[in-house]
């Protein structure tokens, strides 16, 4: 029976540890960031933004503003993944595929205003608008993971 028991325990660790999941207390369980939903959505839009870069770098040169674009995203992505990962412990379980949907829309919102601001100023009315855009986006983002 002994011997059962510690089958089943070791099982249980062996799982969890093979999803993601590191037993923290008896307060519940841990994710590790990297592991959730709201992350894999991010790698898999940064693997295809750096396809599409590596694509645009064969037809145009580095200063084209289809490359700097991408350029811009994919660094931008990156910044949002390096975030995901310094969120504190008990907070991961709500990256859900739902926030990193809206974390990408948020980095297109940053895409789309760094592009208007390679033609506009920053007192331009659409620079603003997608300003204020941005603002609410990230504000409604920080609810959800407080």
């Amino acid at each position: 029976m002994k011997q059962f028991l510690m089958s089943i325990a070791l099982s249980v660790a062996a799982s969890s540890i093979v999803v993601g999941y590191q037993s923290q207390s008896a307060e519940g369980l841990s994710i590790a960031p990297e592991t959730t939903p709201a992350y894999t959505v991010l790698v898999l839009r940064k693997a295809a933004v750096e396809a599409e870069l590596a694509r645009l770098s064969e037809t145009f040169t580095s200063e084209h503003p289809s490359v700097g674009s991408k350029r811009f995203e994919l660094h931008a992505i990156t910044l949002e993944m390096k975030k995901m990962l310094a969120i504190a412990q008990p907070q991961t379980g709500k990256l859900s595929s739902s926030v990193g949907r809206l974390v990408l829309s948020k980095v297109a919102l940053e895409v789309e205003l760094n592009d208007l601001l390679s033609n506009f100023t920053s007192d331009h009315p659409d620079v603003r608008k997608k300003r204020i855009e941005l603002a609410a986006l990230e504000r409604e983002i920080d609810k959800i993971l407080r």
